[in-house]
Protein backbone atom coordinates (compact mmCIF):
# COMPACT_ATOMS: atom_id res chain seq x y z
CA UNK A 1 0.00 0.00 0.00
CA UNK A 2 1.03 3.62 -0.32
CA UNK A 3 2.75 5.36 2.56
CA UNK A 4 0.05 5.94 5.15
CA UNK A 5 -0.46 9.02 7.23
CA UNK A 6 0.31 6.87 10.26
CA UNK A 7 3.83 6.21 8.99
CA UNK A 8 4.32 9.90 8.26
CA UNK A 9 3.13 10.70 11.78
CA UNK A 10 5.68 8.46 13.44
CA UNK A 11 8.54 9.39 11.11
CA UNK A 12 7.94 13.06 11.75
CA UNK A 13 8.03 12.44 15.49
CA UNK A 14 11.39 10.72 15.14
CA UNK A 15 12.86 13.63 13.23
CA UNK A 16 11.69 16.23 15.72
CA UNK A 17 11.73 14.66 19.18
CA UNK A 18 15.18 14.82 20.68
CA UNK A 19 15.78 18.45 19.71
CA UNK A 20 14.58 19.79 23.06
CA UNK A 21 17.96 20.78 24.45
CA UNK A 22 17.52 21.86 28.06
CA UNK A 23 13.78 21.22 27.70
CA UNK A 24 14.15 17.46 27.21
CA UNK A 25 12.07 15.62 29.81
CA UNK A 26 13.11 12.84 32.17
CA UNK A 27 16.55 11.29 32.57
CA UNK A 28 18.37 10.77 35.84
CA UNK A 29 16.89 12.79 38.69
CA UNK A 30 19.13 15.20 40.55
CA UNK A 31 19.31 14.78 44.32
CA UNK A 32 17.42 18.06 44.71
CA UNK A 33 14.59 16.64 42.60
CA UNK A 34 14.49 13.10 43.97
CA UNK A 35 14.13 14.38 47.53
CA UNK A 36 10.45 15.35 47.16
CA UNK A 37 7.23 13.83 45.83
CA UNK A 38 4.62 16.14 44.27
CA UNK A 39 1.09 15.55 45.58
CA UNK A 40 -0.88 18.43 44.08
CA UNK A 41 -0.65 21.34 41.65
CA UNK A 42 -2.96 24.37 41.82
CA UNK A 43 -2.60 26.21 38.50
CA UNK A 44 -3.82 29.81 38.22
CA UNK A 45 -2.94 31.45 34.89
CA UNK A 46 -4.16 34.26 32.68
CA UNK A 47 -3.79 33.52 28.95
CA UNK A 48 -3.46 36.65 26.81
CA UNK A 49 -4.44 35.74 23.24
CA UNK A 50 -3.46 39.18 21.87
CA UNK A 51 0.04 39.44 23.30
CA UNK A 52 0.66 35.67 23.41
CA UNK A 53 1.83 35.78 27.01
CA UNK A 54 0.80 33.94 30.17
CA UNK A 55 1.13 34.89 33.80
CA UNK A 56 -0.02 33.95 37.26
CA UNK A 57 1.03 31.42 39.87
CA UNK A 58 1.23 27.70 40.53
CA UNK A 59 1.05 26.17 43.99
CA UNK A 60 3.09 22.98 44.40
CA UNK A 61 2.24 20.72 47.35
CA UNK A 62 4.86 18.05 47.99
CA UNK A 63 6.08 15.56 50.58
CA UNK A 64 9.72 15.30 51.63
CA UNK A 65 11.09 11.87 50.62
CA UNK A 66 14.39 12.62 52.38
CA UNK A 67 15.63 15.49 54.55
CA UNK A 68 16.51 18.56 52.49
CA UNK A 69 17.15 22.29 52.67
CA UNK A 70 17.16 22.88 48.91
CA UNK A 71 15.08 21.59 46.00
CA UNK A 72 14.90 22.11 42.24
CA UNK A 73 11.68 22.81 40.34
CA UNK A 74 11.77 22.88 36.53
CA UNK A 75 10.60 25.90 34.50
CA UNK A 76 11.58 27.12 31.05
CA UNK A 77 14.09 29.97 30.79
CA UNK A 78 11.66 32.21 28.86
CA UNK A 79 9.76 33.17 32.03
CA UNK A 80 10.48 35.74 34.69
CA UNK A 81 9.98 34.21 38.13
CA UNK A 82 8.75 37.03 40.33
CA UNK A 83 8.68 35.20 43.66
CA UNK A 84 8.76 31.85 45.40
CA UNK A 85 6.96 31.59 48.74
CA UNK A 86 6.53 28.92 51.38
CA UNK A 87 2.88 28.76 52.41
CA UNK A 88 2.28 27.98 56.06
CA UNK A 89 0.02 30.09 58.28
CA UNK A 90 1.37 33.01 56.31
CA UNK A 91 3.45 33.47 53.17
CA UNK A 92 7.25 33.44 53.54
CA UNK A 93 9.34 34.45 50.55
CA UNK A 94 12.24 32.11 49.80
CA UNK A 95 15.61 32.67 48.16
CA UNK A 96 15.82 31.15 44.68
CA UNK A 97 17.83 31.18 41.48
CA UNK A 98 16.17 30.57 38.10
CA UNK A 99 18.82 29.44 35.63
CA UNK A 100 19.08 27.00 32.72
CA UNK A 101 15.46 25.89 33.02
CA UNK A 102 15.64 25.12 36.75
CA UNK A 103 14.49 27.00 39.84
CA UNK A 104 16.81 26.22 42.74
CA UNK A 105 14.91 27.02 45.95
CA UNK A 106 16.61 27.41 49.34
CA UNK A 107 14.74 26.91 52.62
CA UNK A 108 15.64 28.74 55.83
CA UNK A 109 15.84 25.44 57.71
CA UNK A 110 15.89 21.72 57.05
CA UNK A 111 12.69 20.06 55.84
CA UNK A 112 12.45 16.64 57.45
CA UNK A 113 11.46 13.45 55.70
CA UNK A 114 7.68 13.00 55.72
CA UNK A 115 6.92 16.70 56.12
CA UNK A 116 4.58 18.41 53.67
CA UNK A 117 5.45 21.70 51.99
CA UNK A 118 3.38 24.11 49.92
CA UNK A 119 5.18 26.45 47.50
CA UNK A 120 3.69 29.34 45.56
CA UNK A 121 5.61 30.27 42.41
CA UNK A 122 4.61 33.53 40.71
CA UNK A 123 5.84 33.98 37.15
CA UNK A 124 5.01 35.41 33.71
CA UNK A 125 6.36 35.51 30.18
CA UNK A 126 5.95 34.64 26.53
CA UNK A 127 5.96 30.85 26.11
CA UNK A 128 7.72 29.13 23.27
CA UNK A 129 5.68 28.79 20.10
CA UNK A 130 5.48 25.28 18.69
CA UNK A 131 6.76 25.30 15.12
CA UNK A 132 5.53 21.80 14.30
CA UNK A 133 3.12 20.62 17.02
CA UNK A 134 2.54 18.20 18.64
CA UNK A 135 6.13 16.98 18.27
CA UNK A 136 7.65 20.40 18.72
CA UNK A 137 6.79 21.69 22.19
CA UNK A 138 5.12 25.01 22.80
CA UNK A 139 1.96 27.06 22.46
CA UNK A 140 -0.13 27.06 19.30
CA UNK A 141 -1.81 30.41 18.53
CA UNK A 142 -4.32 30.28 15.68
CA UNK A 143 -7.75 31.61 14.73
CA UNK A 144 -10.79 29.79 13.36
CA UNK A 145 -13.01 30.79 10.41
CA UNK A 146 -14.90 33.24 12.63
CA UNK A 147 -11.56 34.92 13.39
CA UNK A 148 -11.78 33.89 17.02
CA UNK A 149 -8.60 32.87 18.86
CA UNK A 150 -7.89 29.14 18.84
CA UNK A 151 -5.04 28.10 21.11
CA UNK A 152 -3.51 25.15 22.93
CA UNK A 153 -0.19 23.76 24.16
CA UNK A 154 1.78 20.53 23.61
CA UNK A 155 4.76 19.35 25.65
CA UNK A 156 5.08 15.56 25.61
CA UNK A 157 8.75 15.54 24.72
CA UNK A 158 9.97 18.51 26.72
CA UNK A 159 7.57 18.20 29.63
CA UNK A 160 5.16 20.61 31.27
CA UNK A 161 8.00 22.86 32.47
CA UNK A 162 7.71 24.69 29.15
CA UNK A 163 4.73 26.45 30.73
CA UNK A 164 4.31 25.26 34.33
CA UNK A 165 6.78 25.10 37.23
CA UNK A 166 6.83 21.38 38.03
CA UNK A 167 8.97 18.35 38.68
CA UNK A 168 9.62 17.37 35.08
CA UNK A 169 9.98 13.60 35.28
CA UNK A 170 7.55 10.81 34.33
CA UNK A 171 8.02 9.08 37.70
CA UNK A 172 6.31 11.86 39.67
CA UNK A 173 2.64 12.51 38.99
CA UNK A 174 0.49 14.71 41.22
CA UNK A 175 -2.42 12.90 42.87
CA UNK A 176 -4.74 15.69 41.71
CA UNK A 177 -4.68 19.08 39.99
CA UNK A 178 -6.83 22.18 40.33
CA UNK A 179 -6.90 24.32 37.18
CA UNK A 180 -7.99 27.96 36.81
CA UNK A 181 -7.53 29.67 33.44
CA UNK A 182 -8.57 33.30 32.95
CA UNK A 183 -9.37 33.97 29.29
CA UNK A 184 -11.46 36.30 27.08
CA UNK A 185 -15.14 36.05 28.00
CA UNK A 186 -16.28 35.10 24.48
CA UNK A 187 -14.16 31.93 24.42
CA UNK A 188 -14.56 28.44 25.86
CA UNK A 189 -11.61 27.02 27.79
CA UNK A 190 -11.51 23.22 28.09
CA UNK A 191 -9.02 21.36 30.25
CA UNK A 192 -8.45 18.05 32.00
CA UNK A 193 -10.71 16.55 34.63
CA UNK A 194 -14.21 17.54 35.62
CA UNK A 195 -15.76 20.93 34.99
CA UNK A 196 -16.25 22.89 38.22
CA UNK A 197 -17.56 26.21 36.90
CA UNK A 198 -16.77 29.66 35.53
CA UNK A 199 -16.38 33.05 37.20
CA UNK A 200 -17.23 36.31 35.44
CA UNK A 201 -14.47 38.81 36.25
CA UNK A 202 -16.41 41.91 34.97
CA UNK A 203 -13.42 43.01 32.90
CA UNK A 204 -14.03 41.15 29.64
CA UNK A 205 -12.60 37.90 31.00
CA UNK A 206 -13.86 34.87 32.79
CA UNK A 207 -12.05 32.16 34.75
CA UNK A 208 -12.65 28.51 33.93
CA UNK A 209 -12.15 26.01 36.73
CA UNK A 210 -11.45 22.29 36.13
CA UNK A 211 -10.36 19.66 38.62
CA UNK A 212 -8.39 16.47 37.91
CA UNK A 213 -9.31 14.01 40.66
CA UNK A 214 -6.76 11.30 39.73
CA UNK A 215 -3.00 11.15 39.08
CA UNK A 216 -1.93 12.67 35.75
CA UNK A 217 1.31 12.86 33.73
CA UNK A 218 2.47 16.46 33.83
CA UNK A 219 2.78 16.61 30.01
CA UNK A 220 -0.92 15.74 29.80
CA UNK A 221 -2.02 18.88 31.64
CA UNK A 222 -3.33 21.19 28.94
CA UNK A 223 -5.90 23.71 27.78
CA UNK A 224 -7.90 24.33 24.61
CA UNK A 225 -9.19 27.82 23.96
CA UNK A 226 -11.68 28.66 21.22
CA UNK A 227 -15.24 29.30 20.14
CA UNK A 228 -16.27 25.68 20.63
CA UNK A 229 -19.60 23.90 20.23
CA UNK A 230 -20.17 20.61 22.00
CA UNK A 231 -21.65 17.23 21.04
CA UNK A 232 -22.81 15.10 23.98
CA UNK A 233 -23.07 11.32 24.00
CA UNK A 234 -25.05 9.25 26.50
CA UNK A 235 -22.63 6.54 27.57
CA UNK A 236 -22.64 3.95 30.33
CA UNK A 237 -19.38 2.17 31.11
CA UNK A 238 -19.03 -1.59 31.12
CA UNK A 239 -18.49 -1.07 34.87
CA UNK A 240 -21.97 0.44 35.20
CA UNK A 241 -21.26 4.15 35.71
CA UNK A 242 -22.41 6.94 33.45
CA UNK A 243 -19.89 9.69 32.84
CA UNK A 244 -19.72 12.81 30.62
CA UNK A 245 -18.71 11.95 27.04
CA UNK A 246 -18.26 15.16 25.04
CA UNK A 247 -16.84 16.10 21.66
CA UNK A 248 -15.80 19.77 21.41
CA UNK A 249 -15.65 21.08 17.86
CA UNK A 250 -15.19 24.36 16.01
CA UNK A 251 -18.52 25.71 14.72
CA UNK A 252 -17.51 25.41 11.05
CA UNK A 253 -16.95 21.65 11.49
CA UNK A 254 -19.93 20.91 13.71
CA UNK A 255 -22.12 19.03 11.21
CA UNK A 256 -19.21 17.00 9.88
CA UNK A 257 -18.07 16.11 13.40
CA UNK A 258 -21.59 15.17 14.47
CA UNK A 259 -21.71 12.44 11.83
CA UNK A 260 -18.09 11.33 12.12
CA UNK A 261 -17.72 11.18 15.90
CA UNK A 262 -20.41 8.54 16.42
CA UNK A 263 -17.67 5.95 15.87
CA UNK A 264 -15.88 7.28 18.96
CA UNK A 265 -18.55 5.56 21.03
CA UNK A 266 -17.64 2.27 19.33
CA UNK A 267 -13.97 2.96 20.11
CA UNK A 268 -14.91 3.26 23.79
CA UNK A 269 -17.08 0.14 23.82
CA UNK A 270 -14.50 -2.09 22.17
CA UNK A 271 -11.64 -0.78 24.31
CA UNK A 272 -13.61 -1.44 27.50
CA UNK A 273 -14.43 -4.97 26.32
CA UNK A 274 -10.79 -5.71 25.52
CA UNK A 275 -8.86 -4.20 28.43
CA UNK A 276 -11.32 -3.07 31.07
CA UNK A 277 -13.38 -0.02 32.03
CA UNK A 278 -12.49 3.50 30.99
CA UNK A 279 -10.14 4.55 33.81
CA UNK A 280 -11.32 8.12 34.41
CA UNK A 281 -15.05 7.64 34.87
CA UNK A 282 -14.96 9.89 37.93
CA UNK A 283 -14.03 12.86 35.73
CA UNK A 284 -15.06 12.62 32.04
CA UNK A 285 -14.08 11.68 28.53
CA UNK A 286 -13.68 14.47 26.00
CA UNK A 287 -12.35 14.83 22.48
CA UNK A 288 -11.34 18.39 21.63
CA UNK A 289 -10.64 19.74 18.15
CA UNK A 290 -7.08 20.99 18.41
CA UNK A 291 -4.86 23.26 16.30
CA UNK A 292 -2.44 20.33 15.90
CA UNK A 293 -2.68 16.65 14.91
CA UNK A 294 -3.30 14.98 18.27
CA UNK A 295 -2.13 14.13 21.79
CA UNK A 296 -3.30 11.88 24.62
CA UNK A 297 -4.16 14.64 27.09
CA UNK A 298 -5.90 12.78 29.90
CA UNK A 299 -9.73 13.08 29.76
CA UNK A 300 -9.42 15.73 27.01
CA UNK A 301 -7.88 14.07 23.95
CA UNK A 302 -6.46 16.49 21.35
CA UNK A 303 -7.86 15.79 17.89
CA UNK A 304 -6.82 17.56 14.69
CA UNK A 305 -7.22 14.95 11.95
CA UNK A 306 -10.08 16.68 10.15
CA UNK A 307 -12.96 14.36 11.10
CA UNK A 308 -12.04 11.65 8.62
CA UNK A 309 -10.99 8.00 8.54
CA UNK A 310 -7.68 6.40 7.66
CA UNK A 311 -7.40 6.38 3.88
CA UNK A 312 -7.05 2.59 3.76
CA UNK A 313 -8.99 1.40 6.80
CA UNK A 314 -12.61 2.08 7.88
CA UNK A 315 -11.92 3.92 11.13
CA UNK A 316 -10.41 7.11 12.53
CA UNK A 317 -6.99 5.79 13.49
CA UNK A 318 -5.83 9.11 14.93
CA UNK A 319 -8.57 9.33 17.51
CA UNK A 320 -8.27 5.65 18.29
CA UNK A 321 -4.53 5.84 18.86
CA UNK A 322 -4.68 8.88 21.13
CA UNK A 323 -7.69 7.41 22.94
CA UNK A 324 -5.81 4.14 23.57
CA UNK A 325 -3.39 6.15 25.74
CA UNK A 326 -6.10 6.64 28.33
CA UNK A 327 -5.10 3.08 29.31
CA UNK A 328 -1.55 2.82 27.95
CA UNK A 329 0.10 5.99 29.23
CA UNK A 330 -2.46 7.61 31.49
CA UNK A 331 -3.77 4.65 33.52
CA UNK A 332 -0.46 2.76 33.19
CA UNK A 333 2.46 5.17 33.03
CA UNK A 334 6.06 4.27 32.24
CA UNK A 335 8.17 5.00 35.29
CA UNK A 336 11.03 6.03 33.04
CA UNK A 337 11.09 7.00 29.37
CA UNK A 338 13.17 3.86 28.69
CA UNK A 339 9.89 1.93 29.12
CA UNK A 340 8.06 4.06 26.56
CA UNK A 341 6.93 0.98 24.57
CA UNK A 342 4.29 0.53 27.29
CA UNK A 343 2.63 3.71 26.00
CA UNK A 344 3.26 3.55 22.28
CA UNK A 345 3.75 -0.13 21.45
CA UNK A 346 0.61 -1.20 23.29
CA UNK A 347 -1.24 1.91 22.11
CA UNK A 348 -0.36 1.08 18.49
CA UNK A 349 -1.46 -2.55 18.86
CA UNK A 350 -4.96 -1.50 19.90
CA UNK A 351 -5.68 -0.25 16.35
CA UNK A 352 -5.46 -3.66 14.63
CA UNK A 353 -7.34 -5.21 17.56
CA UNK A 354 -10.19 -2.74 17.02
CA UNK A 355 -10.26 -3.52 13.28
CA UNK A 356 -10.38 -7.23 14.04
CA UNK A 357 -13.25 -6.78 16.46
CA UNK A 358 -15.29 -4.58 14.14
CA UNK A 359 -14.33 -5.75 10.64
CA UNK A 360 -12.62 -9.14 10.90
CA UNK A 361 -9.20 -10.81 10.98
CA UNK A 362 -8.29 -9.76 7.43
CA UNK A 363 -8.24 -6.09 8.45
CA UNK A 364 -6.21 -6.99 11.54
CA UNK A 365 -3.42 -8.56 9.51
CA UNK A 366 -3.58 -5.88 6.82
CA UNK A 367 -3.09 -3.10 9.35
CA UNK A 368 -0.14 -4.85 10.96
CA UNK A 369 1.43 -5.33 7.54
CA UNK A 370 1.01 -1.60 6.85
CA UNK A 371 3.14 -0.70 9.89
CA UNK A 372 5.86 -3.29 9.37
CA UNK A 373 8.72 -0.79 9.31
CA UNK A 374 11.61 -1.20 11.75
CA UNK A 375 15.10 0.25 12.04
CA UNK A 376 16.41 -2.13 14.76
CA UNK A 377 19.18 0.31 15.70
CA UNK A 378 18.52 0.52 19.43
CA UNK A 379 16.56 -1.60 21.93
CA UNK A 380 13.00 -0.41 22.47
CA UNK A 381 13.32 -1.00 26.24
CA UNK A 382 16.94 -0.31 27.24
CA UNK A 383 17.81 -0.98 30.84
CA UNK A 384 19.42 2.41 31.48
CA UNK A 385 17.43 5.56 32.26
CA UNK A 386 16.55 7.69 29.23
CA UNK A 387 15.11 11.10 28.46
CA UNK A 388 12.04 11.53 26.27
CA UNK A 389 14.17 12.65 23.33
CA UNK A 390 16.39 9.58 23.60
CA UNK A 391 13.41 7.23 23.71
CA UNK A 392 11.36 8.39 20.74
CA UNK A 393 11.92 6.07 17.79
CA UNK A 394 9.65 4.53 15.18
CA UNK A 395 10.46 1.12 16.65
CA UNK A 396 8.82 2.03 19.97
CA UNK A 397 5.53 2.31 18.07
CA UNK A 398 5.67 -0.35 15.37
CA UNK A 399 8.17 -2.88 16.67
CA UNK A 400 6.48 -2.60 20.06
CA UNK A 401 3.10 -3.30 18.48
CA UNK A 402 4.46 -6.22 16.48
CA UNK A 403 6.12 -7.67 19.59
CA UNK A 404 2.70 -7.78 21.29
CA UNK A 405 1.22 -9.36 18.13
CA UNK A 406 3.87 -12.12 18.31
CA UNK A 407 3.26 -12.62 22.04
CA UNK A 408 -0.40 -13.27 21.19
CA UNK A 409 0.71 -15.94 18.71
CA UNK A 410 2.89 -17.63 21.31
CA UNK A 411 0.44 -17.55 24.22
CA UNK A 412 -2.78 -18.17 22.27
CA UNK A 413 -5.83 -15.93 22.41
CA UNK A 414 -7.34 -17.14 25.69
CA UNK A 415 -4.20 -16.51 27.73
CA UNK A 416 -3.03 -13.48 25.76
CA UNK A 417 -6.18 -11.45 26.30
CA UNK A 418 -6.01 -12.21 30.02
CA UNK A 419 -2.45 -10.89 30.03
CA UNK A 420 -3.46 -7.77 28.09
CA UNK A 421 -6.24 -6.99 30.55
CA UNK A 422 -4.01 -7.58 33.59
CA UNK A 423 -1.36 -5.33 32.07
CA UNK A 424 -4.00 -2.60 32.23
CA UNK A 425 -5.60 -3.64 35.52
CA UNK A 426 -3.48 -6.09 37.57
CA UNK A 427 -6.57 -7.25 39.51
CA UNK A 428 -10.32 -7.40 38.90
CA UNK A 429 -10.81 -5.22 41.99
CA UNK A 430 -8.86 -2.37 40.39
CA UNK A 431 -11.30 -2.35 37.46
CA UNK A 432 -13.93 -1.06 39.90
CA UNK A 433 -11.79 1.75 41.36
CA UNK A 434 -12.22 5.36 40.23
CA UNK A 435 -10.51 7.35 43.01
CA UNK A 436 -7.04 7.31 41.45
CA UNK A 437 -5.74 4.12 43.03
CA UNK A 438 -6.33 2.38 39.70
CA UNK A 439 -3.46 4.43 38.22
CA UNK A 440 0.09 3.14 38.51
CA UNK A 441 3.64 3.46 37.29
CA UNK A 442 4.91 0.44 35.37
CA UNK A 443 8.28 -0.89 34.28
CA UNK A 444 9.17 -3.42 31.64
CA UNK A 445 10.17 -5.91 34.34
CA UNK A 446 6.76 -5.56 35.99
CA UNK A 447 4.97 -6.12 32.67
CA UNK A 448 7.05 -9.26 32.08
CA UNK A 449 6.22 -10.58 35.54
CA UNK A 450 2.49 -10.05 35.00
CA UNK A 451 2.67 -11.89 31.69
CA UNK A 452 4.53 -14.78 33.33
CA UNK A 453 2.18 -14.97 36.31
CA UNK A 454 -0.95 -14.97 34.15
CA UNK A 455 0.37 -17.37 31.52
CA UNK A 456 2.31 -19.68 33.82
CA UNK A 457 5.20 -19.55 31.34
CA UNK A 458 8.75 -18.26 31.59
CA UNK A 459 8.99 -15.41 29.10
CA UNK A 460 12.34 -13.77 29.85
CA UNK A 461 13.83 -15.30 26.68
CA UNK A 462 11.04 -13.70 24.59
CA UNK A 463 11.29 -10.17 26.01
CA UNK A 464 15.08 -10.20 26.26
CA UNK A 465 15.36 -10.62 22.49
CA UNK A 466 12.52 -8.31 21.47
CA UNK A 467 12.83 -5.51 24.04
CA UNK A 468 16.33 -5.48 25.48
CA UNK A 469 18.26 -6.02 22.24
CA UNK A 470 18.17 -4.07 19.01
CA UNK A 471 18.44 -6.72 16.31
CA UNK A 472 15.57 -9.04 15.47
CA UNK A 473 15.99 -12.81 15.39
CA UNK A 474 16.77 -14.49 12.07
CA UNK A 475 15.14 -17.79 11.13
CA UNK A 476 17.53 -20.05 9.24
CA UNK A 477 16.14 -22.85 7.08
CA UNK A 478 18.00 -25.65 5.35
CA UNK A 479 15.93 -27.71 2.91
CA UNK A 480 17.05 -31.27 2.35
CA UNK A 481 15.31 -33.93 0.27
CA UNK A 482 12.73 -35.10 2.75
CA UNK A 483 12.97 -32.56 5.56
CA UNK A 484 13.66 -28.99 6.54
CA UNK A 485 15.94 -27.95 9.37
CA UNK A 486 15.07 -24.71 11.21
CA UNK A 487 17.10 -22.79 13.77
CA UNK A 488 16.94 -19.34 15.34
CA UNK A 489 19.89 -16.96 15.25
CA UNK A 490 19.89 -14.06 17.72
CA UNK A 491 22.06 -11.12 18.69
CA UNK A 492 24.63 -12.17 21.29
CA UNK A 493 23.48 -15.80 20.82
CA UNK A 494 20.58 -15.32 23.20
CA UNK A 495 18.30 -18.31 23.73
CA UNK A 496 15.10 -18.11 21.67
CA UNK A 497 12.54 -20.91 21.52
CA UNK A 498 9.61 -19.36 19.67
CA UNK A 499 7.61 -22.04 17.80
CA UNK A 500 7.21 -21.64 14.05
CA UNK A 501 4.16 -22.37 11.92
CA UNK A 502 4.94 -24.31 8.76
CA UNK A 503 2.30 -24.86 6.11
CA UNK A 504 2.88 -28.13 4.28
CA UNK A 505 0.65 -29.19 1.38
CA UNK A 506 -2.22 -27.00 2.63
CA UNK A 507 -2.04 -27.96 6.33
CA UNK A 508 -0.37 -25.83 9.02
CA UNK A 509 1.86 -27.45 11.64
CA UNK A 510 3.08 -25.69 14.80
CA UNK A 511 6.76 -26.65 15.05
CA UNK A 512 8.24 -26.46 18.56
CA UNK A 513 11.76 -25.00 18.57
CA UNK A 514 13.31 -26.71 21.58
CA UNK A 515 16.74 -25.18 22.15
CA UNK A 516 15.94 -22.92 19.20
CA UNK A 517 16.11 -25.75 16.64
CA UNK A 518 13.80 -28.24 14.92
CA UNK A 519 13.53 -30.67 12.03
CA UNK A 520 10.34 -31.22 10.03
CA UNK A 521 9.73 -34.22 7.81
CA UNK A 522 8.36 -33.42 4.36
CA UNK A 523 6.38 -35.63 2.00
CA UNK A 524 8.17 -36.13 -1.28
CA UNK A 525 8.07 -33.01 -3.48
CA UNK A 526 5.84 -31.21 -0.96
CA UNK A 527 5.84 -27.42 -0.96
CA UNK A 528 6.03 -25.54 2.33
CA UNK A 529 5.58 -21.98 3.65
CA UNK A 530 7.08 -20.79 6.91
CA UNK A 531 5.02 -18.40 9.09
CA UNK A 532 2.24 -18.27 6.47
CA UNK A 533 0.07 -15.79 8.41
CA UNK A 534 2.93 -13.45 9.39
CA UNK A 535 2.62 -13.82 13.15
CA UNK A 536 6.31 -13.69 13.93
CA UNK A 537 8.40 -10.55 14.41
CA UNK A 538 11.72 -11.44 12.82
CA UNK A 539 14.40 -9.92 10.66
CA UNK A 540 14.23 -12.41 7.81
CA UNK A 541 13.98 -16.03 6.79
CA UNK A 542 17.42 -17.10 5.67
CA UNK A 543 17.40 -20.04 3.27
CA UNK A 544 20.61 -22.05 3.47
CA UNK A 545 21.65 -23.82 0.30
CA UNK A 546 24.44 -25.94 1.73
Amino acid sequence: MKKSILILFALTSINLIGQFGSQDSGGKLLREQACYDVKFYDINLTIDTDEHVIGGFVIVNAEAVTDFSKIIVDLDTVYNVESVSLLTDDETELDFIHSNGKITINFPGEIKKGNLISLKIVYAGMPRTAKNPPWDDGFIWKTNKDNLPWASVTCQGGGADIWLPCKDHPSDEPDSVSIHFTVPKNLTCISNGKFIGTTNNNNGTQTWNWFVSTPINNYNITFYLGGYKNIEYDYTSIAGEKFPFTVWVLPENYEKAKVHSTQFVDHMKVMEELIGPYPFRADKYAVVEAPHLGMEHQTAIAYGFGWKNHKDFPFDWLHHHEFSHEWWGNLVTNKDWSDFWIHEGLGTYMQPLYLEKMFGKEKYFAYLKSIKHFSNKTPIAPREEKTAGESYTLDVYYKGGWMVHTLRYYLGDEIFFKVLRRWAYPTEELEKVTNGKQCRFATTDEMIKIAEDVSGKKLDWFFEVYLRNAKLPVLNIKHEQNKIILWWETENDLPFILPVDVKIAGSTLRVEMNNGKAEVELPQNAEFVVDPNEWILMDQINIKTN
